[in-house]
C-alpha cells in the first residue's frame, strides 16, 4: 500500500479531518447509559403513509388512490393507523417499545432534500446558518474515554451529523473494515507516518480501529434481517454491540424514499424492508435492545394530496420513530395539526408542531444524561418533555421496583389523548400483570 491508498482510506473513514481528541480505551470509562442507533430516511419518507391519520376525511379526500385504506391498515390507537408492510414495526408498537412522533420535522420548511438533511443532521432549523459540524459531532465532543469504535457509521462516508469529530468512522461493513497488509508493511508504515504531526494521529487512530474490530469480526451475524444494504447495515450494527467493542453511537442510511410516482409498490418495498430490518435488530440485540435507544427521522415528509403520476411531492411535517427499552412506546406522540386547508403549510403540506430537535432533545437527556442543549443545537433550548422516555437511570434499577414516568418536564398528553378528548374517541387503559410493558396501551373491551 502506497501514500495515497492510505490517505484515501483514512479520508474514507473519517479520520483525515482531525486528530483525534481522546483517549483509547475499551470500553471506555464514561458512565454507562445508553447507546444511540441513527436511521435515517434519505428522500423523505411519507408519514402520512407510514402513520396514516384514518380519522381524518379529508386524508381520503386528498389521496383517492394513495389513502392506506382503513381496512389494510394496522390500528394504532383509533385515529392514526400503520401502512400494512410495517408489521414488525407494528409488533414492536403493540409491546411498547416503538412509539411515533408526528407532524414533526423542521420548523421552517424546506423542501430541498440536501437542504433540510444538511440542516437536521448539524442540529439546526433551516433558517439557522451553518455551523459546519455536527450534532452528534458536538454531543460526542464532551465524552471522554472511549473506544475506537465508539461513532461508527455503517456507510462508505461520515454523515454530517458526525462532522467535527475527527474519531468518527465510517466502516462501510464490518467485514469488509481493515487493512490487508502483513505485520513488517504495517510497520513500515507506522514508520513512514510517525514524524508527520497531522497524519500521524490519524493513522494510529485507523489501526487501533482495526484492531478493536478484530474481534467483532470474529462474532457472527444474525438471523432474520432482509438481504439488502439496511438489513446488512443493521446486522453489522448488531455484531458491534454484542461484541462489546464499545460502540456509544451508529449511523445508518435506508435510501429509496422520495417518491414522486408509483409510491405504492415502492412504499411496500422500503416500509417492509425497514419494519423487518427493525424487527430483526430488536431480536438479535436480545438483553442489548434494553440499553439501546434507535431514532428512525427523514428530511421532511409529503405532500398531503397526490400528484398525477401516483406519487406525492415534497412537504413539510413528517415522522419519527422512536424505539428501544427505554421508550414509553405505544402511543403516538405530539400535535396533531389536522388537514384543513387552512392548517397546512402554504396550504399544502402537513404542518409541523414538534420540531425534530423537541425529540433528539429529550432523547439526549432522559437516556443519555446530557444537560446542556445549547452546545449541541447551537444556543435552541427545548420545550418541556413529551414522556416519550423514560429515565435511564431509572432503568438501572428497574429489577428492583417499577419504572417511574418522565420527570425532566411536565409531560403532555400524548397525540392520541389530545384527539380523543375532542372527538369522544374512548380512552385507553395501561396493561397490567407480569406481561405488562411500560407506556403500552390497549382498549377496554430530490432537490
Amino acid at each position: 500500500m502506497n501514500r495515497r491508498d492510505l490517505l484515501k482510506w483514512m479520508a474514507l473513514s473519517g479520520g483525515a479531518m482531525a486528530a483525534p481528541g481522546w483517549v483509547w480505551a475499551m470500553p471506555g470509562g464514561s458512565p454507562v447509559t445508553d447507546r444511540l442507533v441513527v436511521i435515517f430516511l434519505r428522500g423523505a419518507a411519507d408519514g402520512l403513509s407510514i402513520a396514516a391519520p384514518l380519522g381524518e376525511s379529508r386524508y381520503f379526500d386528498l389521496r383517492p388512490t394513495l389513502a392506506v385504506p382503513e381496512s389494510d391498515a394496522l390500528p394504532l390507537d383509533g385515529f392514526f393507523g400503520m401502512h400494512p408492510a410495517a408489521a414488525g414495526l407494528k409488533t414492536l408498537f403493540d409491546s411498547g417499545e416503538l412509539a411515533i412522533v408526528h407532524a414533526t420535522g423542521l420548523s421552517t420548511a424546506q423542501r430541498s432534500h440536501f437542504e433540510a438533511q444538511a440542516a437536521m443532521e448539524q442540529g439546526i432549523d433551516a433558517s439557522e446558518l451553518s455551523p459546519g459540524d455536527g450534532w452528534i459531532g458536538r454531543y460526542m465532543s464532551s465524552l471522554m474515554d472511549l473506544s475506537p469504535l465508539a461513532a461508527v457509521a455503517l456507510d462508505r462516508a461520515v454523515p454530517q451529523s458526525m462532522g467535527g469529530l475527527g474519531s468518527a468512522l465510517a466502516i462501510g461493513s464490518v467485514d469488509e473494515f481493515g487493512l490487508e497488509v502483513d505485520s513488517g508493511t504495517r510497520e513500515r508504515l507506522h514508520h513512514a507516518y510517525r514524524r508527520d504531526p497531522i497524519l500521524k494521529p490519524t493513522a494510529d487512530a485507523l489501526f487501533d480501529a482495526i484492531d478493536a474490530m478484530s474481534p467483532v469480526q470474529e462474532f457472527g451475524a444474525g438471523d432474520g434481517y432482509p438481504a439488502d444494504p439496511l438489513g446488512l447495515a443493521l446486522a453489522d450494527t448488531a455484531r458491534l454491540i454484542k461484541s462489546g467493542a464499545g460502540v456509544r453511537v451508529a449511523a445508518v442510511n435506508a435510501g429509496g424514499w422520495d417518491h414522486h410516482d408509483s409510491q405504492i409498490p415502492q412504499m411496500d418495498t422500503v416500509l417492509g424492508s425497514l419494519s423487518s430490518a427493525v424487527a430483526a435488530f430488536r431480536d438479535d440485540l436480545g438483553s442489548a435492545w434494553g440499553t439501546t435507544t434507535l431514532v428512525i427521522q427523514t428530511e421532511f415528509g409529503r405532500r398531503v394530496a397526490e400528484n398525477a403520476s401516483g406519487g406525492t411531492d415534497h412537504g413539510h411535517g413528517g415522522v419519527m420513530l422512536v424505539g428501544g427499552g427505554g421508550v414509553n412506546g405505544g402511543q403516538v406522540y405530539g400535535d396533531w395539526p389536522g388537514l384543513a386547508p387552512s392548517s397546512l403549510t402554504d396550504g399544502q403540506d402537513l404542518a409541523v408542531t414538534t420540531d425534530y430537535r423537541q425529540v433528539l432533545a429529550e432523547m439526549l437527556s432522559q437516556r443519555l444524561g446530557v444537560a446542556d442543549f445549547g452546545s449541541i443545537f447551537q444556543g435552541w433550548q427545548p420545550g418541556s418533555w413529551q414522556g416519550i422516555f423514560r429515565p435511564a437511570q431509572a432503568m438501572a434499577h428497574a429489577r428492583a421496583k417499577p419504572v417511574p414516568k418522565a420527570s425532566a418536564g411536565p409531560a403532555s398528553p400524548s397525540m392520541a389523548a389530545q384527539i380523543r378528548s375532542l372527538s369522544g374517541m374512548p380512552s385507553f387503559r395501561p396493561r397490567r400483570g407480569k406481561d405488562a410493558v411500560a407506556g403500552a396501551f390497549e382498549k377496554p373491551g430530490q432537490r
